[in-house]
């Protein structure tokens, strides 16, 4: 578990309740501080972050 007051990173903090906001369908400010994430949930935000800064396209995978 991590809440979201553990996250250091104020970058990240913001990236992260923005898209657990956005998950949740309400506001950012409405996520309180001691808001707890599970593991998985809090992996599943990090890969949307990543998916949403960059997003990968399957034309350019180069694996067979």
């Amino acid at each position: 578990m991590i809440r979201i007051r553990e996250i250091l990173d104020p970058e990240l903090k913001s990236k992260i309740v923005a898209a657990l906001a956005d998950r949740r369908g309400m506001s950012a400010a409405a996520i309180p501080e001691w808001y707890e994430l599970d593991d998985a949930d809090y992996v599943d935000l990090l890969n949307d972050i990543k998916e949403n800064e960059s997003p990968r396209s399957w034309e350019d995978d180069d694996r067979d």
